[in-house]
């Protein structure tokens, strides 16, 4: 078991609070992450020989630290909101600092600290109503030779092996002596981490090219009786200015990408919306993928939407977000909660998940079975949705997001980052399309091609190849994550035992 000095209890808190704000400083957009492997290995070494109440209190202290570092964006939704959010993901890391002081009792606490970590990025992207794992630890190697490791272990296991950089920098630390086997495990998970992105990929046969409109909106409308109108106006009017552009560089289009929410009333029920959305497919001459907010088949519900749009059949194949933003989209224990919380009526209608993978069959000429795989917002947050989008034969994948209400803050770039990272992941060119933040087309090695500006219309062309392989990750990423929950439970429960054992 490793040993560390007393500490002061003001000074416990005050390297808490530390290794948080170190944890988080990886993230984007400060992207500092050697500081986050020097955030775990602060943590790790912090719960060193801590009762259970103390170690779940240090470690809610880093999670809060770490959460209000990261995702503090929130509050834009309101303060209180922000307080609340960060003081239930801080739960988890209480949670994490338990196990951890634990298993650090255990010889083989190098190998089985890592795991914790992993595991509790699990269970938090799962409880409650379907969790919210958004700063994980895999999202701050995207820019090191770690990056390799995505297709292969996919985001779970490039966390897992974040945290072993961590605790190897403590063992290390803990006794010099052990420098050289230190050495060993850093060189070898960043050279071949680095030769991994050496890894040539396979060469299409067949490509399309898309025109990415960002429609751009007047934020100050929000909320206001024209701001559904607007929204789409922008749209119709960008994607003239695009068709008008293409065809002055004699680019000959396959088809147009509209971002999430950029028809905010149905454009199938609303005639109005529909004549825009149908103007502007007639005019490109060319389909459009349509994100929209589209009516519940239940009375005062919705669905946020993409609908792909023909300019002579009209509205084709559909797919509808499943992975939905409780308080956000949807209001948990509806009939309980909102006649005792006025505030939550902002939400509007109540959103029903779809419960289809995200993939839209999307016939164009010369590709007639053409499969395009579409994953909204926070969808990206969640592996199995944005996986078993290759599962289900997306030959491309196109992001749409909205996050006008984010505008500004730190979750763009994060956005961005997680982006970056299912590309890598997946094996597939990402369109990253956004209503007025930043949209741009990502390769697989998650290199940004053209970013837009936010609070700007524009656009954007893409050739994308079409890909068929599925990438180890989609299968190995899962087994990591429910792995290390697994192993972290039964060490944990031999840790327990083991030491009431030794109290005897």
């Amino acid at each position: 078991m490793p040993t560390r000095p007393t500490l002061h209890p003001v000074l416990s808190l005050a390297l808490a609070v530390a290794s948080g704000l170190l944890i988080g400083a990886g993230q984007a957009p400060m992207g500092l992450w050697p500081l986050t492997i020097l955030g775990v290995a602060g943590f790790t070494w912090l719960l060193i020989d801590r009762s259970p109440g103390r170690a779940f209190g240090l470690g809610y202290l880093t999670g809060a630290a770490m959460n209000t570092l990261t995702v503090s964006w929130i509050s834009v939704l309101g303060a209180a909101v922000g307080v609340a959010l960060i003081a239930f993901l801080a739960l988890w890391w209480g949670l994490l600092g338990l196990f951890i002081s634990q298993l650090l009792r255990l010889r083989w606490w190098p190998l089985l600290v890592p795991p914790a970590f992993v595991a509790m990025e699990y269970a938090s992207g799962k409880v409650p109503f379907g969790g919210f794992s958004w700063s994980r630890l895999g999202y701050t190697a995207v820019d090191t030779p770690l990056s390799g490791w995505y297709a292969w272990i996919g985001l779970a296991g490039v966390s897992l092996l974040v945290a072993v950089l961590g605790t190897t920098l403590l063992y290390v630390a803990l006794d010099r002596a052990r420098w050289r086997r230190g050495a060993a495990v850093v060189l070898t998970l960043f050279v071949v981490g680095g030769l991994l992105n050496l890894v040539p990929r396979a060469t299409p046969q067949e490509s399309v090219t898309v025109a990415m409109v960002q429609p751009n909106v007047n934020r100050n409308e929000h909320g206001t009786s024209s701001y559904a109108r607007s929204v789409t106006n922008n749209a119709l009017s960008e994607t003239i200015f695009a068709v008008a552009t293409a065809r002055t560089q004699a680019t000959d289009i396959d088809f147009v990408l509209w971002p999430e929410n950029a028809t905010d009333v149905d454009p199938i029920n609303d005639a109005e919306t529909r004549s825009l959305v149908e103007t502007a497919a007639s005019l490109a001459q060319v389909p459009i993928l349509v994100g929209a907010v589209t009516d519940g088949e239940q009375e005062d519900t919705r669905q946020t939407t993409s609908i792909w749009w023909d300019p002579v059949d009209g509205p084709g194949s559909t797919y509808h977000k499943r992975d939905l933003v409780p308080f956000g989209e949807w209001i948990p224990f509806r009939d309980f909660l909102l006649p005792r919380l006025p505030i939550l009526k902002q939400i509007g209608r109540q959103s029903i998940p779809g419960d289809a993978p995200g993939v839209v069959t999307a016939p164009l000429l010369g590709h007639p079975n053409l499969q395009i795989g579409t994953i909204i917002c926070f969808e990206l947050a969640y592996d199995d949705t944005s996986y078993e989008t290759v599962l289900a034969g997306a030959q491309l994948i196109v992001s749409q997001s909205n996050t006008n209400t984010y505008g500004g803050t730190f979750q763009v770039s994060q956005q961005l980052t997680i982006n970056r990272v299912r590309a890598m992941e997946l094996g597939r060119e990402v369109l990253a399309s956004t209503l007025n933040s930043v949209s741009s087309p990502i390769d697989t090695h998650g290199r940004v091609l053209d970013p837009t500006t936010e609070f700007t219309s524009a656009t954007r062309f893409a050739e994308v190849p079409l890909r068929y392989n599925v990438n180890l990750s989609v299968h190995v990423g899962p087994a990591i994550s429910v792995g290390a929950g697994v192993l972290t439970l039964v060490a944990f429960a031999c840790a327990v035992v083991m030491g009431r054992r030794r109290a005897k």
